[in-house]
């Protein structure tokens, strides 16, 4: 019995080491044997009580640690079928992973969803919590700092100041709309052109493509300057760049690298809607516009990412949330 907790002891220190790191050392080796310890000291200490062999108490030890901490039931009752190559165990066993999931699930998210949550990857679950269908995206955007948008030609002192103070990977481009009387629109009302990537900002400032006057450059113009390999790439670090103050004046057509076709939706759809078109579409921006356009009003009225729409982030800015869905549960 004493070997059995040195040797528990042992795996559950350096298990703690290898679930961390960035190496394939693996979750279920360490997690399987760790369980069929303590399951064989439980069986140890129900010898004197039962005659069950206590082989089968380490091999449902392992299968309540997996169950209980990677929430998982059907694979693992395939994969301990295999492994004890005994039909009448698979009953037991079903009974052990329900309830170690059930009780898991009590307390915690699983040891995935809480590495997922420790290293800050956002991670966006298949289905929409309930709660989700009670708030709108425009609650998402009022939470956030105000979005920063660029104009379709814009001063290149505008462009170095937006990527030194913000960390947005994304831009609004706006633009004055052309006005058509027989529509009834007023005038100086403002356009949504598109979004741009901060790596295409940073790729305008490196090759110095500026304008000495305001206004729309041609596309065979772009096509010189910009190949569409060197568009391909994330790079968006401008600290070397070194911009002088008559430069500073000059301008940038933001037009020709501006995706104008990027998803939208209105400011009073629902976060859980958003949440399937965005995790169902692979999206990595979206765009938030508002459902009447009045002039001088802004056509973007905020952009979420993937950090916005997880539970947990939401839950971080809405508190009254998480007491609301308490009560439900109970």
């Amino acid at each position: 019995m004493g070997s059995l907790w040195i040797f528990f002891v042992l795996y559950c220190i350096l298990g703690l080491f290898t679930f961390g790191i960035a190496t394939p050392s693996g979750l279920f080796l360490p997690i399987i044997l760790m369980g069929s310890a303590y399951g064989r000291m439980l069986g140890g200490v129900m010898g004197s009580y039962t005659s069950i062999d206590q082989g089968l108490y380490a091999v449902l030890g392992a299968a309540s640690l997996m169950a209980g901490s990677m929430r998982m039931t059907v694979s693992l009752c395939v994969i301990f079928l295999e492994l004890t190559n005994n039909l009448l165990l698979l009953p037991i066993t079903m009974i052990v992973l329900l309830i170690a999931k059930t009780v898991g699930d009590s307390f915690n998210p699983s040891i995935y969803d809480i590495i997922l949550h420790l290293k800050g990857l956002p991670f966006l679950e298949a289905n929409p919590e309930p709660w989700m269908r009670n708030l709108s995206v425009s609650d998402l955007g009022d939470a956030k700092p105000p979005v920063v948008t660029l104009q379709g030609v814009e001063k290149v002192a505008r462009i170095v100041d937006v990527l030194k103070n913000t960390t947005h990977n994304a831009f609004p481009v706006l633009d004055e709309a052309e006005v058509v009387p027989q529509a009834g629109l007023a005038t100086g009302a403002i356009e949504l052109h598109g979004l741009i990537l901060r790596a295409h900002l940073v790729k305008v400032l490196k090759k110095r493509w500026f304008l000495t006057e305001k206004r729309r450059t041609e596309e065979w113009e772009v096509r010189e300057k910009f190949p569409w390999d060197e568009l391909a790439e994330r790079e968006d670090n401008f600290d070397d760049v070194a911009i002088t103050s008559s430069e500073m004046q000059m301008y940038v057509d933001l037009h020709p690298l501006t995706n104008t076709t990027p998803y939208t939706v209105m400011e009073n759809m629902s976060v859980a809607k958003a949440l399937v078109l965005f995790r169902q579409v692979g999206l990595r921006h979206l765009l938030i516009v508002p459902k009447i356009q009045v002039s001088g009003m802004s056509p973007v009225v905020g952009i979420l990412t993937r950090q916005d729409l997880r539970a947990y982030n939401i839950l971080q800015a809405f508190p009254h949330l998480e007491k609301s869905k308490g009560r439900k549960a109970n």
